[in-house]
C-alpha cells in the first residue's frame, strides 16, 4: 500500500510540472496584443528613475530603445549588465535597465557597485510583469523607433557581439 501511495504521489507532482512548463510556455508563446512580443507595439509604461523623476516608454520614440529587466539578486543580471554598460557606452543606442521588484537602495547600491551609466527605473510592484510577461530574469525587450518590438531575449546575454548586434538592429529599425 505504501509503494502505490507513494507512486501515486510521484504522478501528481510530475503532472502539476508539466502543467507549470506548459502554462509558462505557452504565456510567452501566445499571440495576444498589447503583450511585449515581437511585431506589437510595446505596452506604454510609467516608472520612476533613481533621481525620482518620472520615465515614460513614450520619451524614446523615435530613437528605440534596449529595455532591460533585471533585479540585484539575479546571478544571470549581475554578468550580463556590466556587458550591457560597455555596449551601451559604445554604441549610442538609447537602454533602460528596470529593476523589478526591489527597493531603489538596493538597485542604487548595484549601480554603485558596478559603475552603470545607462538610466535605471523602478518597477517595485511589479507592475509590468503582465504586459512584458516577465516569467524570469533578466528580460531585454529590443523596441524599434516606431515603438514596435523587434524581439525579446528571455536569459542572459553573455556575448558583445550578440549585444552590440541587437543594437545595431534598434539601429536600423
Amino acid at each position: 500500500m505504501n509503494v502505490f501511495r507513494r507512486t501515486w504521489v510521484q504522478y501528481v507532482v510530475l503532472l502539476l510540472l508539466a502543467a507549470g512548463a506548459v502554462y509558462a510556455w505557452v504565456s510567452v508563446k501566445s499571440d495576444t496584443p498589447g503583450v511585449a512580443l515581437p511585431g506589437h507595439e510595446a505596452p506604454a509604461f510609467q516608472l520612476v528613475n533613481l533621481e525620482g523623476k518620472t520615465v515614460e516608454l513614450s520619451d524614446y520614440k523615435g530613437q528605440g530603445i534596449m529595455v532591460n529587466f533585471w533585479a540585484s539578486w539575479c546571478n544571470p543580471c549581475v554578468n550580463e549588465l556590466p556587458l550591457l554598460n560597455e555596449a551601451y557606452k559604445l554604441s549610442g543606442v538609447q537602454m533602460l535597465a528596470v529593476n523589478v521588484g526591489e527597493d531603489a537602495a538596493a538597485a542604487q547600491k548595484f549601480v554603485e557597485r558596478y559603475e552603470l551609466q545607462f538610466p535605471i527605473a523602478l518597477d517595485p510592484e511589479m507592475k509590468l510583469k503582465s504586459s512584458y510577461k516577465i516569467i524570469g530574469l533578466p528580460l531585454t525587450i529590443l523596441i524599434a523607433p516606431d515603438g514596435t518590438v523587434l524581439e525579446r531575449h528571455q536569459g542572459e546575454l553573455t556575448d558583445m557581439a550578440d549585444i552590440m548586434g541587437q543594437m545595431n538592429r534598434i539601429k536600423e529599425g
